[in-house]
């Protein structure tokens, strides 16, 4: 047996294979003894996940698949456990239903043979397929105080995210965030010759979104007296990180974002409410073009191409020179028409990295409705747009009423992913909208009595 372990970790991925099957057994334990505690230490590995990662990795590379990324659907299992004991799946509203259909169909889209091997379809699952079990998990929960912790949990977390990106940019990216660059980097992480900040996270992508439920999270649980200078002091470290992360869409779900959780607090219905929140959606480019010297397009007093890249995007969103809006509309499009091509999609692991990653077909649009049009065709579109709505709408409906603070961070949450509540890749949030739905899914049987 010793031998057998000696084997194992002198392996050149050995030690990255005996990390994660550790902490995947201490995962799998403590979600039996103690399953709330187990979601607060998801959210805190997960937040850090990406430099774990990249830390193993000078010891221990990662040879094909990286085992470290088991570790979160182990401890999915063990919470799933304890939500079934909780009556997580028992009396399923028209929402429970309607995400039991999405979960089957993600099921059978990783049996799709048009998106390559099975190790294809199986990766998929891990990414798109295990975040969505959060909702039963959220479903399960039975005190509210969790939530309320776990998301001062993340407003704290994200401080921190916020000053490791803002050092990466300052002061320079460490020896293992540089190799990473070096070995593993991809083309969006370079912004007109610069490289944009990650923080502790495994993408850039996944790092501003981070932020963006930092900030829902701060103005949900932190505009009280006595706490109002230091709310407004972490949401401008948090808006200055994101603004030199450089990432252009999140900046408008944040807006999206934070129009809703006023709306709602205001009572407003919610046709009123979706139109306030696209009002401050509008309101980005005005704002942003302030900060661009008219018929120059420079930035004032800035000569970061970090800052460059993010105002002038913001400031023009529809022109191509300076956004990729019109791009990413062109991507949606090819994917919401390829439902008509391939009637049951092209499988999930297609519109995933594991498509690229495995040798199978990549075909991802970056956004969830082209994605799962792409990925599992018609049905999957239905289903997924019946949750999209459904979700919102009764989210909306429970913040109003209630108008209380986990209410409205939770219609935070869902608006500031919006279109990436399957972007499985942003490992650190791709649960939260789930968790959410499954909380306001619970929340709204209760005190509703009604599907």
């Amino acid at each position: 047996m010793l031998l057998t372990a000696w084997l194992v970790v002198d392996h050149a991925s050995g030690a990255r294979l005996a990390l994660a099957a550790g902490v995947s057994l201490l995962f799998f334990s403590l979600g039996l003894v103690a399953p709330r505690l187990l979601v607060f230490v998801v959210v805190v590995w997960l937040a850090a996940l990406g430099l774990i990662r990249r830390l193993v990795t000078e010891v221990s590379p990662i040879s094909h698949a990286d085992y470290l990324l088991l570790v979160v659907p182990i401890a999915v299992v063990a919470l799933l456990l304890g939500a079934n004991e909780r009556g997580a799946f028992r009396e399923k509203t028209t929402l429970a239903k309607a995400v039991a259909a999405l979960s089957v169909l993600l099921l059978l889209g990783a049996a799709n043979p048009l998106q390559g091997g099975p190790a294809v379809g199986l990766a998929g699952l891990l990414l798109v397929f295990v975040p969505t079990l959060w909702f039963w998990i959220g479903r399960g929960l039975r005190d509210d105080r969790i939530l309320v912790t776990l998301f001062k949990l993340i407003a704290a977390l994200g401080i921190a995210a916020a000053l490791y990106g803002l050092a990466q940019t300052f002061l320079g990216f460490p020896g293992w965030d540089t190799r990473w660059i070096r070995d593993y980097g991809y083309a969006a992480l370079n912004v007109n010759g610069t490289t944009r900040s990650f923080s502790s996270f495994s993408a850039a992508s996944e790092y501003a979104t981070f932020l963006g439920v930092a900030v829902v999270a701060w103005l949900g649980f932190g505009l009280r007296l006595g706490w109002i200078p230091l709310t407004l002091a972490s949401v401008a470290l948090l808006g200055f990180a994101e603004i030199y992360q450089s990432s252009r869409g999140i900046v408008f779900t944040i807006f999206l974002a934070v129009g809703l959780m006023a709306a709602a607090w205001r009572r407003l219905p919610l046709g009123l409410g979706m139109a306030a929140g696209g009002a401050f959606i509008v309101l980005v480019p005005f704002l942003f073009s302030q900060f661009v010297s008219a018929g120059t397009g420079t930035v004032y007093g800035g000569n970061s191409a970090l800052v460059s890249h993010q105002v002038g995007g913001l400031a023009d969103p529809l022109n191509p020179e300076t956004s990729t809006l019109v791009g990413h509309l062109s991507l949606l499009k090819l994917g919401l028409s390829s439902a008509i091509h391939h009637p049951v999609g092209i499988g999930v692991g297609a519109v995933t990295q594991a498509g690229s990653k495995f040798g199978g077909l990549a075909a991802g649009t970056e956004t969830d409705p082209s994605n799962v049009a792409t990925g599992l065709g018609i049905p999957g579109l239905l289903a997924y747009l019946f949750v999209l709505v459904v979700g919102f709408r009764r989210t909306y409906v429970l913040a109003a009423e209630r108008r209380d603070r986990l209410a409205l961070v939770a219609l935070g949450v869902l608006a500031v992913t919006v279109f990436q509540w399957l972007n499985g890749g942003q490992y650190a949030v791709a649960f939260l909208p789930w968790l959410m739905l499954g909380w306001v899914d619970r929340v709204w049987l209760e005190e509703r009595g009604s599907s």
